[in-house]
């Protein structure tokens, strides 16, 4: 991306920022655990909104690299993870599914207006393999098709109406893998939100949702005539590259705002920042910042559509087990410097700190980045059955 292109995002995001977006605000919003309507619709109003949309529906018709820049920019001037970040990520999935399934059933996924009307309920508790569905399943019988099991993560799943469900599904799943996906509204009997009271990344609103035998209309399946496996490989990339963008971006606060700590706070005469310990903090924060930014972009830049190549797979597995974990010891160094006054619940210092830590589970946890990492070095390599 040139300079040209980032300066375009920037000035969108800071403008935004500048209108909407204030450190009260932020406390209000995470103390009530969601946005009001109408600071919400303001995000669509402005500018920046168009990069929340599919181009199908008249959205930014860009490089997915200007996404995760905008992601990025929004968590640093925020100092917060905004619930704008699930719009973004429910963007690229519909980005995705023009490419590999039939527009008119992707209609059926957005309001007039291009935004999506799902959240999504993909994940499950205890899984080394992302696209590998146990929790949830789909059965028929003389009644009709039920669904059962448990989503234990839903990011905006107390508010928004519908959930796109992944699940097990012997019964019309066979082209792909034996896995479907289900637009199943919330009011359908049977089905169960249960919000989750998170200690950070509160404005996302998220919750767990329990099917217990709800009975589905035929006409909730999303036909993926054989694609799923691509959009799944393709989501789950490109939700990882947003949830890297916004640990960078929380990593960039804790910095700014360690700066400012070091240049106005004086110890016995001496500004904070001259003190060698501190020093040798904002160095390794610098480092670790500097790095966050190689691997992200390095994984952004290799997002392309079609099938998911190993090279692809490996480089966003290692970003995602890197980042969020070197942003958390970011904003883990920017609370050091601030001390008593950085370890409150009401310190911004203390929210990027909760918030990078959430993202380290996100999208994939830190154990099983290990393992896809792992699956990936060693394709190709055979175990000796014996020791030698």
């Amino acid at each position: 991306m040139d300079d040209e292109q980032k300066k375009i995002v920037y000035e969108a995001v800071d403008k935004f920022c500048d209108e909407c977006i204030t450190e009260d605000n932020i406390q209000n919003w995470c103390a009530s655990r969601g946005i009001p309507h109408d600071d919400y619709a303001a995000f669509y109003e402005s500018d920046l909104g168009k990069y929340c949309l599919p181009p199908q529906v008249g959205g930014w018709d860009g490089p997915f690299v200007t996404r995760a820049l905008a992601v990025s920019r929004l968590a640093r001037r925020a100092g917060a993870i905004l619930p704008y970040q699930t719009d973004f990520t429910s963007a690229a999935l519909l980005s995705t599914m023009y490419s590999f399934v039939q527009p008119e059933v992707v209609s059926e996924l957005v309001a007039d207006d291009g935004r999506a009307i799902f959240s999504q309920a993909f994940s499950e508790s205890s899984l080394r393999e992302e696209a590998v569905v146990s929790g949830t399943c789909v059965t028929r019988n003389k009644d009709g098709i039920f669904l059962d099991g448990v989503k234990s993560y839903v990011a905006n799943g107390q508010f928004i109406s519908k959930t796109l469900v992944l699940t097990r599904d012997d019964v019309y799943g066979k082209e792909d893998g034996g896995r479907s996906i289900w637009l199943v509204p919330l009011g359908t009997e049977g089905v169960y939100s249960y919000p989750l009271n998170t200690i950070g990344q509160e404005m996302t609103a998220p919750a767990s949702i329990e099917f217990d035998h709800v009975k589905l209309d035929p006409t909730w399946r999303i036909q993926t005539d054989g694609n799923l496996k691509q959009v799944l490989d393709q989501q789950y990339m490109r939700g990882r590259v947003l949830t890297c963008a916004a640990s960078l971006g929380l990593a960039q606060a804790a910095m700014d705002d360690a700066l400012e700590r070091c240049a106005m706070r004086h110890v016995r005469g001496e500004a904070l920042g001259k003190l060698p310990q501190i020093e040798a903090k904002l160095a390794d924060m610098s480092v670790k910042i500097r790095l966050m930014e190689a691997m992200l972009a390095k994984a952004a830049n290799s997002i392309s559509d079609g099938e998911t190549t190993d090279e692809q797979r490996l480089n966003c597995a290692l970003m995602k087990y890197c980042v969020p974990r070197a942003a958390t010891e970011v904003a883990d160094s920017a609370i050091q410097i601030f001390g008593g006054a950085g370890y409150t619940d009401r310190s911004r210092v203390g929210r990027i700190w909760r918030d990078c830590r959430g993202n380290q589970i996100a999208q994939g946890t830190d154990e099983m980045m290990i393992h896809t990492v792992a699956k990936q070095l060693l394709k190709g390599h055979s175990f000796a059955l014996t020791d030698i």
